[in-house]
């Protein structure tokens, strides 16, 4: 039996081995390892930092398509329609190679996964399935469903190696729905869905740690599956959720109160909610991605605001697509 799901777009070693050696000669190996291992991280640096580049004078952001805070330095990054951007102290920089239109931008532990179009001046295929980035976007990686999908939908478990999607066109091998993959997106399989029948649905969400749990959320709140989306159980109910993301053990979310939003952190063990307020937001403009990393927040909005919480206040970093 196919299940009737709805949903609306509500906002849019290398392995070493060693014969016998004396001890001198093993700690001079090491010393020789260490040292250019160390000379390969600072030049991949060096490497990582020549592709960025600063934005000056007007510029113009827009169709913001994912957003998060790198690993290694913690900057807050987006991904646009044009490439991938983050944010420094002097300012907001480009990625001036890899300048795609990224949809379903995730970051775990080891670099993001991503799907959308490719920059007419590279070789991907066009939509780019599922492709894994790594050094700050400069190295990307194809992993499957190259030139047949584009997920709008995908949610990569930070820690846990998880990807979960919603396939909205049929490829050559699977059809439209929702799928799950344990192996970095190189295959996937389908998600059952028993308890999602007749909801309306905004978006799905990896938990950060545990590889079976998702979550998915809407105007009628949040369910959560702790067997890989096969049986999914109401977590939070009564709620207008527009955008949710998960850190290790809780949930962010924003949800809509009355004509106004209202932000919250959800502790999944305890099933505790802690409200915290928004920056003000433009008349009109709606939270479309939120994002945390431990005490940081990050938020994205309608008319590609991006608002970022840090020392208990709110510091807009784009206004309206506008860097000035």
């Amino acid at each position: 039996m196919k299940h009737k799901v709805i949903i609306p777009l509500l906002m849019t070693p290398l392995l070493l081995a060693a014969c016998a050696a004396d001890e001198t000669n093993v700690e001079q190996s090491e010393d020789v390892s260490e040292s250019q291992s160390e000379n390969q991280a600072e030049q991949t640096n060096q490497a990582e930092e020549d592709n960025w580049q600063l934005l000056k004078g007007e510029e113009t952001v827009s169709h913001i398509h994912g957003a998060g805070f790198w690993q290694e330095d913690a900057r807050p990054v987006i991904a646009t329609h044009a490439g991938l951007m983050e944010h420094r102290e002097d300012g907001w920089y480009v990625l001036t190679k890899n300048r795609h239109d990224y949809m379903g931008f995730e970051l775990v532990e080891g670099g993001f996964y991503g799907s959308g179009h490719p920059d007419r001046r590279t070789d991907f295929k066009n939509p780019m399935g599922v492709i894994h980035g790594q050094h700050h976007g400069s190295t990307l990686e194809e992993r499957s469903l190259a030139g047949e999908a584009d997920f709008h939908y995908m949610s990569a478990g930070y820690a846990a190696d998880s990807l979960y999607v919603y396939l909205e066109e049929a490829t050559s091998e699977l059809e439209a729905g929702f799928y799950r993959s344990f192996d970095g997106g190189e295959t996937f399989e389908p998600m059952k869905l028993d308890g999602v029948d007749g909801r309306q649905l905004a978006g799905i969400v990896a938990d950060a740690t545990e590889q079976e749990r998702v979550f998915m959320y809407g105007p009628s709140g949040m369910i959560e599956s702790t067997d890989g989306g096969d049986t999914f159980e109401p977590l939070i109910e009564n709620e207008m959720i527009v955008t949710a993301a998960a850190d290790a053990g809780r949930l962010a979310y924003v949800r809509k109160v009355d004509a106004s939003f209202e932000g919250v952190l959800y502790d999944i063990e305890e099933k505790k909610a802690t409200p915290f307020e928004l920056p003000e937001l433009a008349e009109g403009a709606v939270p479309i991605k939120v994002a945390v990393k431990g005490e940081r927040i990050l938020l994205v909005t309608s008319d590609n605001s991006v608002y970022e919480y840090a020392n208990d206040k709110w510091k807009p970093l784009l206004e309206a697509g506008e860097i000035k």
